[in-house]
């Protein structure tokens, strides 16, 4: 008998394409990912993957075994998020997928309430880039500027964030022409705020990137430059204000949604009405 998290592992190669690309995608190491398949094919006798320099490509094995767990991998899921959706009472423990801007300036300040009248709650915010996969159960609730299209989900918009350009106090007394920028990396160019932002700057220098919207803020309070941030985070950083621009800044809706099998659970309500209490305020206090 084979251990079904080895075949995880083996579906996780399968899907990305490698041993390295499946161990980020995991949060394991490499050589992790190489043994836990390296076992399964031991414990069902057929070679499963041929292993190149950079890649991996699946044997006819392994391709006939990846149209059969994918099946048994759905079913799993599928039984697990009805077993979340039954609990009852308030107490247990809920993921919510979110960027991490907003779940450290819109989301943390309000926990405290929202703990305390829940003493059984137990809150994780998964703060990666990747976009979390409610059908798999890397998530229980997912926020995010993306309207997801599955049919599965309900969704619902939180709020529309509105966004400013941000800099020093001392910046505003430059002329515009010497300001200098900051960014999201070049992978991120085609998102909204990075599009505005290379449209406003017209050429002008930026000089610093980074797709942290923390780090962004706190360099545009020391002085290295404008950020374009939503007001939420601007407003809040200590040392940034509100600059004037010719051209009106990009607002983004922001939505929220969960699978309609974890609905039911009594700890998702309750975690889904806060975050709309939550952004309600923020919609008022940012308008």
């Amino acid at each position: 008998m084979f251990d079904w998290q080895d075949m995880r592992y083996f579906l996780a190669v399968a899907k990305t394409g490698s041993l390295t690309a499946a161990a980020k995608a995991l949060g394991v190491d490499h050589a992790t990912v190489g043994r836990r398949v390296a076992r399964l094919e031991g414990a069902i006798d057929a070679k499963l993957l041929h292993r190149l320099p950079r890649s991996t490509r699946l044997t006819d094995a392994g391709a006939a075994l990846v149209q059969a767990a994918a099946a048994m991998e759905g079913g799993a899921d599928a039984a697990v998020r009805y077993l979340r959706g039954q609990t009852d009472g308030a107490a247990g423990s809920v993921t919510v997928s979110v960027l991490s801007a907003i779940a450290a300036f819109a989301i943390t300040p309000g926990l405290p309430r929202l703990l305390d009248a829940n003493p059984g709650l137990r809150l994780t915010l998964s703060t990666t880039l990747a976009i979390a996969s409610l059908e798999r159960g890397e998530a229980d609730i997912a926020i995010g500027f993306v309207r997801p299209d599955r049919a599965s989900r309900i969704v619902r918009q939180l709020t529309t964030l509105r966004f400013a350009l941000y800099g020093a106090p001392g910046i505003a007394g430059r002329p515009s022409a010497d300001w200098t920028f900051i960014g999201f990396e070049e992978a991120l160019a085609d998102i909204v705020q990075q599009a505005w932002l290379n449209d406003y700057a017209a050429g002008r220098p930026f000089v610093l990137r980074t797709n942290d919207v923390a780090t962004q803020a706190q360099a545009a309070s020391a002085g290295l430059g404008v950020a374009l941030l939503p007001c939420l985070v601007g407003d809040a950083v200590p040392g940034l204000i509100r600059l004037e621009t010719s051209a009106p800044p990009p607002s983004r809706p922001l939505w929220m949604s969960v699978h309609a099998d974890v609905r039911r659970s009594a700890a998702v309500r309750i975690v889904m009405d806060h975050m709309v209490r939550c952004f309600g305020v923020l919609s008022v206090e940012h308008a």
